[in-house]
Formats: C-alpha cells, sequence, structure tokens
C-alpha cells in the first residue's frame, strides 16, 4: 500500500517548515504569498489530505458547504447567508461560513480551501476570484457557485447593480421628482465587489440621460455604518439644494436617510423621498420603498446549483440572472 503523504513531507518538498505548513491549513491569511504557493504546490504533488480531514470525511455521509463572504455584518449579506442556510437545513449537508476582513486572507482561504479537503462545495458571495484560483478549484475537484461575481467557467448567480441604479432613476423620475441626492458606502476594500459604485454609476447616467443632474453636494459616500451615514445625510439636507428625493445604495443608509430626516422635523416622503436597494427584513418594517435584489431566491438557487455541481461533477455550468424590480411602500 502506498504511503500517506504527511505534513512532514510536504514541509520538506515545500522547503518551510512543519508551523509554516499547519499556519496555511488553519490561518493562511497569516503566511506570504509565495510560500503559500509552494506549500499548495507540495499539497498537490503529493495528493496530501490533512489527518483530522481524513478520519472526518471517513464518516458516513459527511458532507460540508463552505460560504465565503465579505461584511458579515452587512445586513444584506446576513440575509443571504440565513436563506443558504435554511436551504441547506433539510439536506444532509453542513454550512460553514468563512468571513473575510483583508485581501491577504481572501488570498488565504481561495488557496487553502480547495486544498484542506474541509469542504465539498464553496458559495462565494460578492467576492473576485482570479484565473490561478479558479483552475485551483478545478485541480482539487472543488464545486464552487459565485453570486455577484461571474466568471464564464463558473456557475454564477448575476445581479446587474448598475441595472439597479438604472431603476431607482427611473422610479424616481416617474414619481416628478425634480432634484435628487445619493448616499451609498464608501471606502470598499479593493479585494471586494464595489456594488456602490456601479449603483451609483447607473442612477448618475439615468438621470443625465433624461435632463438632469445631481449636485456635488448631494452626493455622499461615508463610511459603513449607521452613525456615518446619519451624519451624512444631515450634511445634505441641511445644504442650500436641498433635494427632494435621496436613492441609498442599501436600506441601511435609507434608515439613515429616514432617521436624520425625522431628527430635522421633516416627513418622508412630503419633505425627502428615499428608495433604498436589496429589500432586507426592515425594509418592510419601516415601509421603505426599495429595489428588490432576491436575497433570499438568489441563496436557495446557489445553494440547489452547487448541490447538482458535486452530485455531477460534469453538470454544466449556468449562469442565472435575477430580474431586479421595485417594491413600492411608503418612503417615495
Amino acid at each position: 500500500m502506498e504511503k500517506k503523504a504527511t505534513i512532514y513531507d510536504v514541509a520538506s518538498l515545500a522547503g518551510v517548515s512543519i508551523t509554516t505548513v499547519s499556519r496555511v491549513l488553519n490561518s493562511p491569511g497569516q503566511v506570504a504569498v509565495l510560500s503559500r504557493k509552494k506549500i499548495v504546490a507540495a499539497m498537490k504533488e503529493l495528493n496530501f489530505v490533512p489527518k483530522a480531514e481524513a478520519i472526518a470525511r471517513a464518516r458516513k455521509d459527511f458532507k460540508r458547504i463552505g460560504v465565503l463572504a465579505p461584511f458579515f455584518t452587512a445586513p444584506s449579506f446576513v440575509q443571504r447567508i440565513r436563506s443558504i442556510a435554511e436551504a441547506l437545513a433539510v439536506t444532509d449537508y453542513e454550512l460553514i461560513t468563512y468571513s473575510v476582513a483583508s485581501a491577504e486572507q481572501l488570498s488565504g482561504y481561495l488557496s487553502m480551501l480547495p486544498v484542506s479537503n474541509r469542504i465539498d462545495g464553496l458559495i462565494i458571495l460578492a467576492l473576485p476570484v482570479k484565473e490561478e484560483e479558479i483552475q485551483l478549484f478545478k485541480d482539487y475537484n472543488l464545486p464552487v457557485v459565485m453570486v455577484e461575481i461571474s466568471h464564464p467557467n463558473v456557475s454564477s448567480i448575476e445581479i446587474d447593480n448598475f441595472a439597479g441604479g438604472k431603476l431607482a432613476a427611473e422610479y424616481l423620475l416617474s414619481k416628478g421628482y425634480k432634484t435628487f441626492g445619493f448616499i451609498g458606502e464608501g471606502g470598499q476594500p479593493a479585494y471586494s465587489l464595489h456594488a456602490t459604485e456601479q449603483r451609483f454609476e447607473g442612477y448618475i447616467k439615468t438621470l443625465l440621460e433624461n435632463g438632469f443632474s445631481v449636485s456635488d453636494s448631494n452626493i455622499s459616500f461615508p463610511e459603513y455604518g449607521m452613525d456615518f451615514s446619519v451624519e451624512a445625510v444631515t450634511g445634505i439636507l441641511i445644504g442650500e439644494e436641498n433635494p427632494e428625493a435621496v436613492f441609498a445604495a442599501s436600506d441601511l443608509h435609507a434608515v439613515g436617510v429616514i432617521k436624520a430626516a425625522r431628527e430635522m422635523g421633516m416627513k418622508v416622503p412630503e419633505d425627502i423621498a428615499v428608495i433604498g436597494f436589496d429589500d432586507i427584513d426592515i425594509a418592510d418594517y419601516m415601509g421603505i420603498t426599495t429595489i428588490n435584489q432576491s436575497l433570499n431566491q438568489s441563496g436557495k438557487t446557489a445553494v440547489e446549483l452547487l448541490i447538482k455541481h458535486m452530485k455531477d461533477p460534469l453538470c454544466a455550468v449556468k449562469h442565472i440572472s435575477f430580474q431586479l424590480n421595485v417594491i413600492e411602500r411608503y418612503s417615495a
């Protein structure tokens, strides 16, 4: 019987310490990219499977699906992950979540997960993946489904954020508003999808095409967080060019608009109208007009698509788009 490769063999072939190999398996973001690539290549050459994982995977019907996501506390991501968890609750699959807080951590997860055998399938939410990382998934037969990010060789659930901004502008124009504002998260890290910027571009382009513009003083990209949103909106509302309507690039920002308006004694939508984006649960509770991006359905569909790929590796790649639509409530 052929002797199975050990962590010592991997360390020797890669020319690194055993500690470094262990870090790649457990905290990949702490290992330099060059060293990590050497270790991954060694694992691949040796067909290395971590011992603890080999034991776990020997259990009958032991299957795990991973979800890789940024901004784990952002409501839209929480809601989509919740829908993924609900879809898996009626299956034999266990959910493991990986929250990404840096480019190094993302790179580490994408290089470690295929070789470590910790999961049987992976859903990636709004995080870019390099060509070499796509190839690593294929080399190790790890099925992947992407959400909001697409690649021709990987199944995906696609959201057209530019079209969402366009839809927001068209809705506000149809209501007869003449002056406009915008608020969305600023300082989004380079390693994540810049959905806010795409929504802003679609919004501004559509307004310009219809003969309207947005004053720079009515545009704000505050840091993520309710306090920052309220402060930014207050600045817009006390300005000389007070807008009649504001497009908030997320429902959380829409809540900030409403809170700021109420603190200033303004009525929504009589004094200031607002349309959000996402249609998270709180949008319904607060009567926020918003753009629905099928958070719940997209999570469920991502699970169904991934399980198909897990059961049938030859299953054809699919790219599924959900129609964005305005959910009209009371805020605009």
